[in-house]
This record gives structure tokens, sequence and C-alpha cells, in this order.
């Protein structure tokens, strides 16, 4: 039983604070604050509450060089991503670190640039650091499968997020790219588009042909025409972008409209479409994927398919918080959202109703629009 509080204060230190000092805070067994701390079953969760609360206001941090000597646990994950500089991820990796810190864990951060090599690297450091778990954004296709599978064979808890692992039984968590394609296309069609573009992701992505099967299955269901030569490839980035609307506007015929993979690349089409002197949306309309935080400021407001991302980092790291504890949990596809803006313009569709996407102003449309 825990006896009354007593708080103590003392001078300016460098010290950290220990078990034995949160035991003396409140009076009890050094034994009773750890397994306060470890959530064990004898202790009530009175006890672990008024235990857990003077941790925080002591600003308690756990030995972890201790702990992972007792326990095997390092109190350490890996997390693997493509592009640490670019706008998508933070808000994923704080959705991580929301949960991961709950429980005293840290995260090793790891940017590939989407590079092998680079991927290897990390997949050795993190054996090294023998991290608890690993959530990866892997650089896709057949890249390092061979380590991914060791790391599957080592039964290190491991979530790919975003991107999924040729792996059998390994846990993904992503978003619909098939829907969040078709979505988007759709919009396009009801905005009167007939002959619409797709600068679509590296062929070496699943989801970049994803993306693409909803493309075209949107184009299929109301009989409107696929131009091959109106599918180019390129990179995730605005350089590429601009290159491949630049090869499409060569084309015959041209594009009224297009459908990119993602809101960069959407940016570097708006620049390639305005340096011909041509006007985004009165000459091609555009649609994005992602919804980055500048797609909403650009020069013309970009419609695009938005992606979850603080829920996808969340749902990561509560299903790598299940496999770390041994428990079994499966993979969880969530739904894209289209948010219209003023990149696609006021078109009459085929009923000729006018959709107007409204001045600079965003507007999302609900489930019942979207449904497949």
């Amino acid at each position: 039983m825990v006896g009354r509080s007593r708080i103590v204060t003392t001078g300016v230190t460098m010290r950290a604070v220990t078990i034995k000092d949160i035991a003396r805070t409140l009076m009890v067994a050094p034994s009773t604050v750890s397994m306060a701390l470890n959530n064990h079953p004898r202790i009530s969760e009175k006890t672990k509450r008024r235990v857990k609360a003077i941790a925080r206001k002591l600003r308690y941090r756990p030995n972890l060089i201790a702990r992972a000597m007792v326990h095997k646990q390092t109190h350490l994950i890996g997390l693997i991503v493509t592009d640490i500089m670019s706008s998508f991820f933070p808000q994923i990796i704080q959705g991580i670190e929301d949960v991961i810190s709950k429980r005293f864990y840290s995260a090793i951060l790891c940017a590939t640039n989407d590079e092998g090599r680079r991927e290897r690297e990390y997949l050795t450091l993190l054996a090294e650091k023998r991290v608890d778990g690993i959530i990866a954004e892997p650089v896709g296709g057949q890249t390092n499968l061979r380590l991914w599978r060791d790391v599957a064979a080592r039964k290190i808890p491991l979530v790919a997020i975003l991107r999924r692992l040729p792996v059998d039984d390994t846990v993904y968590v992503g978003v619909d790219n098939f829907k969040g394609g078709y979505i988007a296309t759709r919009h396009l069609i009801q905005q009167g588009h007939k002959i619409i573009g797709h600068l679509a992701g590296p062929n070496s992505l699943q989801i970049s042909a994803d993306r693409c099967e909803g493309f075209m299955a949107a184009l299929r269901e109301k009989d409107i025409g696929v131009y091959k030569q109106l599918i180019i490839a390129a990179q995730f980035n605005w350089e590429a972008g601009y290159r491949a609307m630049r090869e499409m506007l060569e084309q015959q015929p041209p594009p009224t409209a297009v459908f990119c993979a993602s809101d960069i690349v959407a940016i570097g089409a708006s620049y390639a479409i305005r340096k011909s002197g041509l006007r985004v949306p009165a000459d091609i309309a555009l649609v994005g994927f992602d919804d980055l935080f500048f797609s909403s400021i650009a020069e013309v407001p970009l419609t695009t398919i938005a992606q979850p991302k603080y829920e996808l980092g969340v749902l990561a790291a509560k299903k790598l918080r299940a496999l770390m504890q041994g428990k079994a949990t499966k993979s969880a596809v969530l739904e894209p959202r289209l948010v219209i803006r003023d990149s696609c313009g006021e078109r009459l569709s085929a009923k000729g109703t006018a959709l107007a996407s409204g001045s600079g102003r965003s507007r999302q449309q609900s489930p019942e629009e979207i449904a497949l």
C-alpha cells in the first residue's frame, strides 16, 4: 500500500532521477515503483497512476542500458523513411512519436533517399543497435529482399508503412492507392474532361501501379479512351514532374487534364505548363496525390488526394507495439479523400452541371460522394 506522498525538493542538480527517488517521494519500496512503471498486474491502477504522475513531475527517464540488460530490451525502434526532407513525413513521424514516447521508447531515424545501398547500411546499423522493432518505408521492389527476409526470420517485429514488403506475413499500414487514383480521375471526368493524362510514379513501386490502375479503371468505367502516350512515369520530385509534363505536352492529342501520382510531381507539372505558355486550370487541369502543406498555398491551389498522414503514423506505431508485446495484429489500409481546390477550375459535366472548386478554398468530398 502506498503511503502519504512526501515531495522532496532539492537544489539544482544534473543527477538523473532514479526509481529510488520516486520511491522516497511516495514513501514506498523501489520494487513497487518498478512494477507500477512496468504495468505489473500485482499493482493497483490507483497506485500505477500515482507513481506515473510523480515520475512525470520529476521528469524521470528509465535507465535504458540497465533495462536492456535485465529485460533484453533496448527500448529503441528503427524508423526507416525514404526522404526526411519531404513535407510528407513529419506528420507520420509525429504520430509514431506520440505513441512510442508513452512507453519510454525512442526512435532511430534513418533516411534512405530511396537508395538500396543506404537501406542496407541502416538495416545493418539497426541490427547492431538491437532495436526492439522496425517501422519502415522500404525502397521497394526486390531491393534488399534477402535482408528483409533475414529481419523476419530473426523475429524482429516489423511494420511496413506506405509501401508493402514482399515478405510473408509482414504487417502493412498504408492507404488505398487504387481508390485514390480512381477518385482523382473520376473527378476530372465529372469536370467534363475526356483526354486525361497521368504522370505516374516510378515503375518499380507497387503504389505507382495501384494509382495507375485506379486511373484506368475510372476511364474504362465511362468508356473513355486510355491514351498510352499520355501515361509517363516520373520519380517523386518536382524536376521529374517538370520534365515528364514537357514530354506530355509534345504528344498528340494533348491532354486537357492530368492526374499526377504525387503533389510534388504536380508542382513540377504546373511549372512546365506555365513555361509552355499555358495556364492551370484554363488550359490543363491538375490533380495531385498526398495533400502536402504547400498544395493549399500554391499559385493555383492544388486539388489532390489526401492521405491521413498522422493517423498512418499512429496506427503503424500501435501495430508495432502489439507485435513487440507478442500479440497478433493485421495489416490496415486507410481511406484516401478528395480535397477540391482551384487547379481543376470550373467546367461543365456531361449533364451540364457546373462543378466549381471554390476560389482558393478547399472542400473535402463526403464518403457518399467518393464511395466506389
